[in-house]
């Protein structure tokens, strides 16, 4: 039947079906790419084009790239990929400079950070929008980047947010002049925090969010939407009176995200953040106006 088909429908629906199970029946992406050459290459852009590093595989990737110069596929593999997902939380010494494509990163840890031309968007679940944080990241990287996620403003043992709580409209000022791409900004507070997180959120400033939106909002023009997503504990205890403040900046470019599925340790998280690759879902799909 699909041989009698136009050759832009017969395109479309190879496209669909590879993109329709690439993560739920991936086997069978790949045999259907095997048919023929021509299906190769409409199917391989689709089945590469998200790389997720998981405690469980990211030593089988490392070994992938190192092997780049004896096996010549793995650089044609590797140059589909543009959107790069690190979750393993013991890391993985992945040599980004191989994803020439890449558009798209999202890292637990932190990864190194090398100047990527097509670089659009990041979400560093670590990256806490501090100047020291900012100098270890070559700044080339920041210049084209539009989309930006880090974590929301705290107070803890670990995060020192001086700036961010006695100035939070000179904090946001820095913030986005340090960024001068970027036109979607996120600020998330949904990481599973233990007792020290717990004193975190009862001193937390929601007034001090306010202050810093309506600054960006309102200096910089060129920002469409600032999302927000709020999970976990934080969700539980703190959410009512964080989107009383956001309501009231009454700006419709204000989003947000407020995520009540159960996250009660690191395991939650890790299995939301995958289920959430694999299903498309970002704070930018999920966020909405009030």
């Amino acid at each position: 039947m699909l041989h009698r088909l136009p050759a832009e429908l017969f395109v479309h629906v190879i496209r669909i079906a590879a993109y329709e199970y690439r993560f739920s029946d991936r086997q069978s992406v790949v045999n259907l790419a095997m048919i023929c050459r021509t299906i190769y290459d409409i199917v391989c852009p689709i089945l590469h084009h998200t790389l997720i590093v998981t405690d469980g595989n990211a030593k089988r990737l490392e070994s992938l790239t190192s092997s780049i110069e004896t096996f010549p596929p793995t650089k044609r593999i590797l140059s589909h990929v543009r959107s790069f997902h690190s979750l393993s939380r013991r890391g993985c010494q992945f040599n980004l400079r191989l994803l020439v494509n890449v558009e798209s990163i999202e890292s637990l840890p932190a990864v190194s950070l090398v100047p990527l031309a097509k670089l659009k968007r990041m979400h560093i679940t670590d990256f806490d929008f501090r100047r020291a944080v900012f100098d270890q990241i070559p700044l080339g990287v920041f210049q084209a980047l539009t989309h930006i996620t880090g974590l929301l403003p705290m107070v803890s043992r670990t995060y020192c947010w001086d700036l961010f709580f006695a100035d939070p409209a000179s904090w946001m000022r820095s913030l986005l002049d340090m960024l001068p791409a970027v036109i979607h900004l996120g600020l998330a507070h949904d990481l599973p925090w233990g007792d020290d997180g717990d004193k975190s959120i009862a001193r937390f400033d929601c007034k001090a969010v306010g202050i810093a939106v309506r600054t960006a909002l309102r200096e910089y023009p060129r920002i469409q939407c600032i999302a927000i997503r709020v999970g976990g504990k934080f969700a539980e205890r703190r959410w009512a009176d964080l989107k009383t403040v956001l309501r009231d900046v009454g700006d419709p470019r204000v989003k947000v995200w407020s995520d009540l599925r159960p996250l009660k340790d690191w395991n939650d998280y890790m299995s939301l953040r995958i289920l959430d690759v694999k299903e498309g879902r970002t704070l930018w799909a999920e966020a909405h106006s009030f």
